[in-house]
């Protein structure tokens, strides 16, 4: 009895580093950086619209609807009261709490049910998986959605063990959220991974169908409100957009192209979202007696599968399912199989310490690697201040490169700034000064890394996206417009420029017809319709006052700001 008392106060201590970790690689630094692409302030002025029109359902901004399942605006729209605008931290905070929140759940479940020193190697790897933390870092629906499918898989399991009796209420709460954030796929896999396990277990057709009914209908019940809602708002027009976007992107039939690859996308697309952890993948290969390898039979892979610890099965299942998914549709992104890295940690959690056990080189040289690795980048860090950017050319990518590093030399090369930046030697040296007490190449290798992300989240990451001139465009027009009351031209069903809308408060209204805008006035365009808009402007005294400092904006492309007024 004591023994289980001491081994429930080391998971509870195990919890809170886990929960600390997450934070302490998340909330610090999301606020640092401007929004430098299309999707983060694309999603961001949803929020801004809701808050700004009191509609929570189906705002309107820039000239269409916000179609998309509100979840995560609703969250942006949360957070950002407290301060009354909506900012890059509010806007990344859902994202945060989503990658922590799952984080933690995923350990303390896990912990329940298996090896404690596994989960927790498992847990260590989720949280510094490079397509995870790049994830939680962004203002997307990606980590959002992810959270709550994960919950959704894991109160599954929960009710599964309670042998599908009663009501799946928890499991159900997390699959309505997981719709709400993206649609109807929140309830398609992790029904489908149930469904599978229960036949697994050798349930008959009357249960499988009995259990999915239970939890396709307690799901329904929050998303359908809001479904009911947005078309009472929107009409046929949302409609036809909701499914175009559920089911056309799915069946490949949208009217535009979305992220269409091919079919062998995701193999190294999973690769380098495990990063650093695939290297030790490829490196566990040499372990391997190639020559005494067969190619094994399926009798002999259902046998090794039917004799997997219960919680081995469930991963396997749902990442089988979710990758064999994502693989059918034409649209393709890294982030889709976000939901597949809780139950990958967990096999490269065993293969980890297999290679400890058995292997030990091949883990010291990944580990040495590792600490190569964040040396090297700590010291480029540091002796970039002192390079000339020059040799780098002339070159579209050279010049992009340059005004990156640029904004990097113009960080203070102060104690802040050193420190930040000799993190993960800090930490290698800390390390190894209580190599005898510590699991040495393990710490080394999960240590260095958590540094490194530090560095790269509070010295590199800022100034990559800073560099990015979509914000220093909006402080232009505000110049001579302060309220950030502008035209933006726009060419047929071309996007708007949402980083610079949102730096201008969401006052930008689009036009896409001359005859429209007002007599007089300020109106911004993209330099590829400089010449449409003149010729289309011959009416009216037009002249350029001010434009982006460089191409490389969000859209990658110049933005124009114009005044003009009639003849």
């Amino acid at each position: 009895m004591k023994q289980k008392e001491e081994n429930r106060e080391d998971v509870r201590r195990i919890g809170w580093v886990v929960l600390v970790l997450a934070t302490m690689l998340t909330l610090p630094f999301i606020g640092m950086g401007h929004f430098y692409t299309r999707g983060e302030p694309r999603e961001a002025l949803v929020a801004m619209a809701m808050l700004d029109q009191g509609n929570f359902i189906l705002p309107f901004f820039q000239g269409e609807f916000a179609f998309k399942p509100p979840m995560l605006h609703w969250l942006v729209a949360l957070f950002s009261m407290p301060q009354g605008y909506v900012s890059e931290m509010t806007a990344r905070l859902p994202s945060a709490l989503a990658y922590i929140a799952m984080c933690y759940g995923f350990f303390v479940f896990f912990s329940r049910r298996y090896h404690v020193g596994k989960v927790l190697i498992a847990t260590l790897v989720l949280i510094t998986s490079f397509e995870v933390h790049r994830a939680a870092m962004t203002c997307r629906v990606d980590m959002v959605l992810t959270a709550f499918m994960v919950g959704g898989f894991l109160f599954l399991y929960r009710w599964k063990e309670r042998g599908y009796r009663g009501m799946p209420w928890l499991a159900s709460l997390m699959i309505s959220g997981a719709i709400l954030t993206k649609g109807p796929i929140g309830a398609i896999l992790p029904c489908a991974v149930m469904a599978v396990m229960m036949i697994v277990d050798g349930e008959k057709t009357m249960p499988v169908l009995k259990a999915l009914l239970k939890v396709a209908l307690l799901s329904s019940v929050l998303p359908l409100c809001w479904y009911v809602a947005a078309y009472h708002v929107g009409g046929d027009r949302f409609l036809d957009l909701m499914m175009e976007e559920n089911f056309g992107r799915f069946l490949g039939k949208m009217s535009y192209e979305s992220h269409e690859n091919g079919p062998f996308y995701y193999f190294p697309i999973l690769l380098s979202g495990l990063l650093p952890w695939s290297l030790l993948i490829v490196g566990s290969l040499f372990a391997v007696r190639w020559r005494e390898v067969e190619m094994p039979k399926f009798r002999a892979v259902w046998s090794h599968f039917r004799s997997m610890d219960s919680v081995m099965q469930f991963a396997v299942v749902a990442s089988v399912l979710i990758f064999v998914f994502y693989e059918i549709p034409k649209s393709k992104r890294s982030v889709y199989l976000l939901p597949m890295y809780p139950f990958l940690s967990l096999a490269i959690a065993n293969l980890i310490v297999w290679l400890l056990q058995e292997h030990r080189r091949i883990f010291k040289a990944y580990a040495v690697t590792i600490v190569v690795v964040g040396v090297v980048f700590s010291v480029a860090l540091i002796a970039l201040h002192a390079v000339d950017l020059s040799f780098l050319g002339d070159s579209r990518s050279s010049r992009r490169l340059a005004l990156q590093l640029g904004e990097l030399q113009k960080m203070p090369m102060g104690v802040a700034y050193v420190l930040a930046s000799l993190m993960p030697v800090i930490v290698a040296v800390a390390i190894w000064m209580r190599r005898k007490a510590l699991n040495l190449y393990l710490w080394l290798a999960v240590g260095v890394w958590v540094a490194c992300y530090m560095s790269l989240d509070g010295v590199l990451n800022p100034a990559l996206k800073n560099c990015v001139p979509d914000y220093y465009f909006a402080q232009k027009v505000k110049v001579y417009q302060p309220d950030g009351r502008i035209g933006f031209y726009r060419v047929g069903k071309e996007e708007p420029a949402y980083a610079a809308v949102f730096y201008l408060d969401d006052k930008v209204m689009p036009y896409s017809e001359v005859s429209a805008m007002p007599e007089t006035g300020y109106v911004m365009l993209r330099e590829a319709n400089k010449e449409r808009f003149e010729e289309e402007m011959s009416a009216y005294r037009c002249r350029e006052v001010a434009r982006t400092d460089n191409e490389f904006t969000s859209f990658k492309g110049n933005l124009l700001l114009y005044k003009y007024d009639k003849r």
